[in-house]
Order: C-alpha cells, then structure tokens, then sequence
C-alpha cells in the first residue's frame, strides 16, 4: 500500500525480456550521450551469466534502462540511460536501486563504471549515489574522441 503523501511511480522496474530490443532503439535514439550499442549486443548479454539487464517501464513503454554485468565479487555498470522526456524524476535512480539490490544479494563488493569527461550531470549523478572517480581512460570514448573517468562505489559490509 502506498503512503497517503508519497507519489505513485510512473513506471515500473523490471527485467530486460528478449522483445524489447526495438523500445532499447528509442531510449538510445534520445540518449545520444549514453554509449551507442547494436542492439544485438543487448539481445546476447542478457542470456549471459552475470548479466544484469533492467528496464523502467511506463504506460507509454521503456522509458529507461541499465545494463551491468556481475564477474565474481565485482560489478560494472555498463550503461544507464533515460529518455529526455523522462529524466529528473528518480527512474535513473530507481534503475540503479534495483541493480544494487541485484549485486548485493549476488555477493557484489565494487561496483565499477565509466563516463565521459564532459558528462557532467551523470558524473554528479553517480557521485550522488556514493560514486568516486578512481581513475581516466585516455581517448576511450569515439565520436567524439573524449576521455573517461573510472568510478567506483564499495558496498559497506556489515561485520556481526
């Protein structure tokens, strides 16, 4: 049940399924800042094992994803992306929530990411969710040619 002051979301968090590659098409189309994939590559790492592959969805269709893959104790976000219309609502931290839930009950300790230089807003994004920048990527990024900045976030364990 939903607190009398607390709005009710517009979308929903789910798991990425095998048809929604062509709504993946859209998210991209308006995210031209979020790294630009065939969309067969999504369609081949969600079948993998570690793959974390999550939708935002609203009445009108995917609105926003995040893509992660698991290797052992470590995570790495690979893409996180919400339509412009959509964005500054919470999705994108909804999104990223439903991965952390994800990681910590696989045994995740780091969570690992890269981001372009000029990416302001999603550098302090991450830096928001505990985020610190551990290192540069020369030239990582193509069209344009722009460096990345490593982040990476440790999940706190609690010792009882």
């Amino acid at each position: 049940m939903q607190a009398e002051n607390q709005p009710v979301p517009k979308w929903n968090i789910r798991s990425l399924a095998p048809d929604d590659s062509q709504a993946l098409a859209k998210v991209f189309q308006d995210a031209a800042e979020a790294a630009q994939w065939p969309l067969e590559s999504y369609e081949r790492l969600i079948q993998l094992t570690g793959a974390v592959a999550l939708v935002s969805e609203a009445a009108t269709g995917i609105t926003g994803l995040l893509i992660a893959r698991q290797v052992a104790d470590e995570a790495e976000i690979l893409n996180l992306a919400v339509l412009r219309a959509t964005r500054r609502q919470g999705q994108a931290s909804a999104l990223l929530a439903a991965a952390f839930d994800r990681f910590r009950n696989s045994g995740v300790l780091r969570v690992f990411l890269e981001v372009r230089e000029s990416n302001k807003p999603a550098i302090a994004f991450y830096a928001k969710h505990g985020f610190t920048t551990s290192g540069r990527r020369k030239a990582y990024y193509r069209d344009p040619v722009e460096d990345a900045l490593g982040m990476e976030l440790e999940f706190l364990i609690s010792r009882s």
